[in-house]
């Protein structure tokens, strides 16, 4: 049983002889260095939370289901902004049929974050590390060991997207909203994977006319840029996207990519980063916090 399980199982526990709130604030002072007021939320940090473990959209866990929100995005009538599906949703490894994909493709969980596997050439795959990757994702339950309560009834399951070849060059837009209006773009780009040692990447912050935020915390390998991302020529219909996916809930955040002059879908995000925002100063979590109203 490794560390997160163990941890895992010791919120649990802690919630429910404690109570939920005392666990979450357990667990953001413990791995974050942060306090959060539960009682009489304030800031962004202390709505989100209070949200995800008080009052979270019962459509939180479908949308948040990297293959069941592409309904959503449908119902909408954003399907255009889709990553085309090449295979899948599979329960089991075992069911993963390689032989019929394409040459390119990658494989994503449904169920949490960081559990993707590019695969650019099928004649170079090595099928038994995938599987062993895979397995250990269809294993973890995302959440639990981070008090994000809506993940845990999100279904594990595997589904392959199409591949593209730039993904890592893309920049990725995240637009944090609040009862359906966007607040302000967090933008990450130059992600480099070192091995075990997780990745590192650079960040920008920008308001909704694209004026840099400045005062961003470093944390771990994620390091404040210049604030010289460029504003994207799809910006205004980002917005338009950000709006529309964000108005039946209190927060989300809302992920996007530009690639060749077309808006992509990346995902839906209702607790990011734990709901502790660690790149952000306290000042701008409680300017933000004014905003969202629960």
């Amino acid at each position: 049983m490794n560390i997160k399980v163990i941890y895992g199982k010791m919120l649990v526990t802690m919630s429910h002889v404690f109570g939920v709130d005392f666990a979450k604030k357990f667990d953001t002072r413990l791995r974050f260095h942060r306090t959060l007021n539960l009682k009489n939320p304030t800031s962004l940090a202390d709505k989100v939370t209070y949200v995800e473990l008080h009052k979270q959209s019962s459509l939180a866990s479908m949308c948040t289901d990297k293959y069941a929100v592409r309904d959503y995005i449908r119902e909408k009538g954003l399907e255009d902004i889709l990553i085309p599906v090449v295979g899948g949703p599979w329960e089991h490894v075992e069911d993963v049929d390689f032989d019929s994909l394409p040459d390119s493709f990658a494989l994503k969980a449904t169920h949490g974050c960081k559990m993707n596997y590019l695969v650019a050439d099928k004649k170079q795959l090595d099928r038994e590390k995938c599987k062993a990757e895979m397995s250990r994702w269809l294993a973890t339950t995302y959440g639990a060991y981070s008090m994000e309560p809506h993940y845990l009834t999100i279904p594990h399951r595997i589904y392959a997207e199409e591949f593209l070849a730039d993904a890592a060059q893309l920049t990725d837009y995240k637009f944090h909203c609040a009862n359906g209006e966007p607040l302000f773009v967090l933008t990450v780009y130059d992600r480099k994977t070192d091995g075990d040692n997780g990745m590192s990447l650079s960040f920008d912050m920008f308001d909704m006319n694209w004026k840099q935020i400045k005062g961003m915390i470093p944390h771990k390998k994620e390091l404040p840029g210049d604030g010289t991302t460029p504003k994207p020529e799809t910006f205004e219909r980002m917005v338009e996207i950000a709006r529309i996916l964000s108005k039946d809930f209190d927060f989300v955040r809302v992920d996007l990519y530009e690639r060749n002059g077309k808006v992509l879908f990346g995902e839906l995000t209702f607790s990011p980063d734990c709901c502790v925002f660690p790149n952000f100063p306290q000042s701008f979590l409680d300017e933000m916090g004014k905003k969202l109203r629960i």
